[in-house]
């Protein structure tokens, strides 16, 4: 009988996680993944996982957890508006945090094989699927679908989808594929994973999975592993690296050149003018400003200035005016994913309409207050000096020290240039982090059978 409950529930953990993963990025499946994520608390509870080593090293964390309430409690200008978006957004982040880490606890009892590429495979369903109706809709144009995003209601979701399985799959081609088909396997889905957002033309999601490539081939030349990584390979893993990044720069200068050519020159003239004015009175108000300073407005210059209104200028134009309403908003506004269009307004009825203010940083800042938005990057980099720590385990261990390391690390980065702590990417980011780190927390302090 007893043998028989452990298989159940054995099953029942393995369906819950793998169903609940590949789900943060496939569109209208918010119910099933609620299901799946109370099913996997049920089974960890059930486990008596021992949550109280987690956070042994994870105090930060607690206080984080602690700051929300706090901030609810005594910061919110409308409390019934701050508890909905609590709800909605953050009471989510703390719900998440305690699943990962007892999902993370708990995974070595069930002794699963071959865990990182797993999950790595599980983050790569909805990569897989994008490439799947792309193929169909290209046979339907009869013609490479660029730009062409499949189910997904933003192309954006495809490339954070891509950095997880991205980080486990190469992790697991460098240091547990062991046969030739388990490596040519990992090759493939990690192509899956540069196709499927370079398709959709997304730029942040095809930089940020090469980032993690190259982030993962550092962690692995600090950590070392002896005679597994010979100067020969960490060679030729650079040089595949820098290939793979020309040809994918290449690709997308070819088939979107308006996209892919003159980001720096659409940045630049976002960082000019006052970001408050210009966002409220539109473009207008720069152009004459740099006619003002004797600047000559030439087709190309105005089609620059044009990207003030919405694209690579809009987003640092608006950035600009985020951090000054970050200023002037210290403690946030009700917890609010909406903060800087609440912000903005306040000001005025802005001709440059923005979201958000794609910056995590500066959103997190003006949803929960500065201290909020400090406290989240030092529960980020407390992951990630755990991580650090962890590289000095075993063998075994250290594939999870290196993911966790670069996971956390990555989050931090990539946060600098979209709102990334929103919605479903801040539920999938903390649970995968608080994850990882259960796993080597687990190995720590318990017998329990080694996962590989």
């Amino acid at each position: 009988m007893i043998s028989h409950t452990s298989q159940l529930t054995r099953g029942l953990y393995f369906t819950s996680l793998f169903a609940l993963l590949p789900l943060w990025n496939i569109p209208h499946t918010i119910a099933a993944r609620y299901f799946f994520a109370i099913l996997l608390l049920v089974v960890v509870a059930f486990s008596n996982p021992g949550w109280k080593a987690f956070f042994r090293h994870n105090k930060i964390l607690l206080v984080f957890f602690a700051y929300l309430f706090v901030h609810l409690i005594f910061f919110s200008i409308d409390f019934e508006s701050a508890l909905e978006n609590f709800t909605a957004e953050w009471m989510k982040l703390i719900l998440f945090s305690v699943l990962g880490a007892g999902a993370g606890l708990t995974v070595a009892r069930y002794r699963p094989g071959k865990l990182m590429f797993l999950l790595g495979l599980a983050f790569c369903i909805p990569l897989l699927i994008h490439l799947g109706v792309s193929f169909y809709e290209g046979l339907q144009r009869r013609a490479i679908p660029w730009g062409y995003w499949g189910i997904n209601e933003i192309h954006g979701d495809l490339g954070y989808t891509a950095i997880h399985a991205t980080i486990f799959l190469s992790v697991y081609f460098l240091y547990q594929a062991r046969r030739s088909h388990e490596k040519a396997l990992s090759l493939c889905l990690l192509s899956a994973c540069i196709a499927s957002p370079l398709l959709a033309s997304s730029r942040g999601g095809t930089a940020f999975v090469l980032i993690a490539l190259v982030f993962v081939s550092l962690a692995a030349l600090a950590a070392r592993f002896k005679d597994r990584l010979t100067l020969k390979r960490q060679l030729a893993g650079v040089i595949a690296v820098l290939l793979i990044v020309l040809t994918v720069l290449e690709i997308g200068s070819l088939v979107d050149p308006g996209r892919w050519n003159g980001v720096m020159a659409r940045m630049g003239m976002g960082l000019k003018g006052d970001p408050i004015r210009v966002t409220c009175d539109g473009i207008g108000v720069l152009q004459k400003q740099l006619e003002s300073e004797g600047q000559v407005i030439t087709p190309e210059i105005s089609s620059v200035l044009r990207s003030i209104s919405g694209g690579d200028g809009a987003r640092t134009m608006t950035a600009r005016a985020a951090l000054i309403l970050a200023a002037d908003n210290p403690m946030g506004i009700d917890q609010s994913k909406k903060a800087y269009q609440i912000a903005i307004s306040r000001d005025c009825d802005p001709a440059i309409f923005m979201a958000h203010a794609h910056n995590g940083w500066l959103d997190t800042a003006l949803a929960i207050g500065i201290p909020g938005a400090v406290l989240y990057l030092l529960v980020l980099l407390n992951f990630a000096n755990l991580g650090l720590k962890s590289l000095k385990q075993n063998d075994v261990m250290r594939p999870y020290a290196i993911a966790l390391l670069v996971m956390s690390t990555i989050w931090i980065v990539r946060a600098l240039l979209d709102s990334t702590q929103r919605d479903q990417m801040l539920e999938m980011q903390v649970f995968t982090i608080c994850f990882l780190y259960g796993v080597l927390v687990n190995h720590k302090n318990s017998d329990a059978v080694v996962v590989k």
